[in-house]
């Protein structure tokens, strides 16, 4: 039943009266009467008689009789639910689109598709070679890889090849990527591939309507592949014989509502469950999957390194005694002589420059000019930001203005730029480069192509436009913003949003990143071996207990609610509790630790406590996400 409490998390018998029999079946949705109230349920089974020994209630109604939840879906919810210390009612509410009643009723299709005129060129992988991965998948095996993409790679391409094999198997295939400008890609490579009708593009934004005819389509067996975000790991394919994920480092492959899901995590359940290949690639590569690889749960797809010099751009950092002996201000100044020395060069030569900027906005935060001290709003603490060169400082969290700020420490009433952001930097290229068309893409504006003629784009990190050509030249500006970030996955996360903006170089691009060459993160960067970074970071982390070598949960809530779980908890042996840490709102947090041999445990301890709560009907939640992306 989807009611959200823990204690009520289990299936509930019920009657199905005559007039409902043909209709009610496993999958369906229906309407029963629980504690004096109508609420929404699955059908999940049907049996001759209950084993409770009491009377039952009936079914008060069949809301419609489209099985929407397949067996293999209902089977992975609840494993996803387990895994996640949540609710079966929250992951069926992820999986399963709200109901559209028109879209339902329309005719379906009811020629199976036909795919014998796929025709499948394995050219692509065979740069890697992996040509074996594609047969394997042609034949119905399970393989499971970690592919590491060059740089230029055509990956919708290689994702859509892959579905093809799995296709011509006779089996189904979910494709999922990051955000709509990935999916426009693979969809359009699905169609050159596959042909039209033979897969559907499933996600969020869609609308209520098209969103329910994609997952109709599927579900009906209309379309062997479904490529979709976050919205289509659930995507009720059937007979799967692959998954496949797309950068699975992206935080927006975090599910932000209970039970916190994570796409990769659900993948992998998935394929383990059904058998299914899987297959995970990006341009960088995360500790997950390093595990992966070292538990010989999957094999790695990687070019030679002959090829993989081949396509690389030349990666020079600014840092290097080189480049100091030549530009003594290299290491403070924000656009080095090397940097600006490349974007001319390519400008020169016709080529468009991609510039990418942690930050968005025009000074996103701002300091006292003569001491330094960060600039605060006088009413609300908040920080000061400038968004525009006319505009007044204005505070970030309240909105008033400061026009007449004075600093607390020294009374100066001098601001300083504290962080520059994307817009302030396209005003300041602009000065540098007369003349060059300058363009921003960001979260407000997000470009999805450029064309290959000479310009400046400047982009915050994933919102980086595909060049027809290639860039020219690619510029990675202020990356102490990046490289210093209070967070556990910082230096992955640096790693990761580098070799996505670097991939977008032409061969003989240029490549300048703004940090000391001797970091390993930009040593990883120049050689393109984001393995050798994740090995080391997973060995690190294993050394200090952190995901994925060891399984945490953190609880959020007020210092009595989470005081009140942990003391109903039965934890695992050898947990540890770290915190209590402040959080926002007066909560506090806390984080459990064990060992990933106790991860059921853990996720089942927290479970059963969330369920003794809600049973006693605490007043105060606890917010429980397990193996959360922002750890710290």
């Amino acid at each position: 039943m989807d009611v959200p409490l823990a204690h009520l998390d289990r299936p509930f018998d019920y009657l199905v009266p005559e007039q409902l029999d043909e209709g009610a079946q496993p999958g369906t949705r229906v309407k029963v009467r629980f504690s004096g109230q109508l609420v929404d349920g699955w059908l999940l089974e049907r049996a001759d008689e209950s084993s409770l020994g009491k009377k039952l209630l009936y079914v008060e109604k069949l809301v419609s009789p489209e099985i929407v939840l397949t067996a293999e879906v209902a089977r992975l919810a609840r494993a996803v639910a387990d895994r996640y210390a949540g609710n079966l009612a929250d992951v069926l509410r992820l999986a399963v689109p709200p109901r559209h009643a028109r879209v339902e009723q329309a005719p379906a299709a009811s020629d199976d598709p036909d795919i014998s005129d796929i025709k499948l060129d394995d050219s692509g992988w065979g740069a890697y070679g992996a040509t074996g991965f594609l047969a394997a998948l042609g034949e119905g095996r399970p393989v499971r890889a970690v592919w590491s993409a060059l740089p230029g790679e055509d990956w919708p391409a290689r994702f859509a090849e892959a579905a093809a094999a799995t296709v011509r198997a006779g089996k189904g295939a979910v494709a999922v990527v990051a955000d709509a400008r990935d999916l426009d890609r693979v969809d359009a490579a699905l169609t050159a591939v596959l042909g039209t009708g033979r897969h559907v593009a499933l996600s969020a934004a869609l609308g209520p309507a098209k969103r329910y005819r994609a997952f109709l389509a599927a579900s009906r067996g209309q379309v062997p592949v479904v490529v979709g975000t976050r919205a289509a790991m659930f995507a009720p394919v059937a007979d799967l014989g692959l998954v496949a994920l797309w950068d699975d480092g992206d935080d927006l492959h975090a599910e932000p509502r209970a039970p916190y899901p994570h796409t990769r995590e659900v993948l992998l359940t998935r394929a383990q469950l059904a058998g299914a290949a899987a297959l995970l690639g990006g341009y960088a590569r995360t500790s997950e999957a390093q595990l992966l690889l070292e538990t010989g749960w999957a094999k790695e797809i990687v070019a030679p390194r002959e090829t993989a010099r081949a396509r690389t751009p030349s990666v020079s950092p600014t840092g290097d005694d080189p480049h100091l002996a030549r530009d003594a201000a290299a290491a403070t100044a924000r656009l080095p002589s090397v940097a600006w020395e490349a974007a001319r060069s390519a400008l020169r030569a016709g080529a468009p420059v991609l510039v990418q900027v942690p930050r968005r906005g025009y000074l996103p935060s701002m300091a006292c000019a003569d001491c330094r001290t960060p600039a605060r709003c006088p009413h609300c603490s908040g920080p000061l930001t400038l968004r525009s060169s006319h505009a007044v400082p204005g505070c970030q969290w309240c909105g008033r203005v400061a026009a007449a700020y004075t600093c607390p420490s020294c009374g100066s009433r001098r601001l300083r730029a504290a962080v520059v952001g994307a817009r302030r930097t396209a005003e300041e290229l602009g000065r540098a480069f007369p003349g060059v068309p300058i363009r921003t893409s960001g979260r407000d504006e997000v470009l999805a192509v450029v064309p290959d003629e000479a310009a400046v784009v400047v982009a915050t990190p994933g919102a980086e436009p595909v060049a027809t050509g290639g860039y020219g030249a690619v510029l990675l500006l202020d990356t102490w913003a990046l490289l210093t970030r209070a967070d556990l996955r910082a230096s992955e996360e640096t790693l990761r949003r580098w070799m996505n903006a670097a991939a977008l170089s032409r061969p003989a691009g240029r490549v300048v990143v703004a940090a000391d060459g001797s970091l390993p993160t930009v040593q990883a960067l120049i050689r393109w071996d984001s393995s050798w970074s994740a090995a080391r970071e997973l060995a690190e982390r294993r050394e200090l207990g952190f995901p994925p070598a060891a399984r945490m949960a953190s609880l959020t809530g007020t210092p009595d609610a989470v005081a009140d779980l942990l003391a109903t908890a039965h934890l695992p042996e050898g947990a540890e509790l770290l915190g209590p840490v402040p959080a926002p709102e007066g909560q506090e947090r806390m984080l459990v630790r064990v060992r990933r041999a106790h991860q059921a445990a853990l996720a089942k301890a927290m479970h059963e406590a969330a369920g003794v709560r809600t049973a006693r009907k605490a007043a105060q939640p606890v917010r429980i996400q397990i193996d959360p992306m922002d750890l710290l």
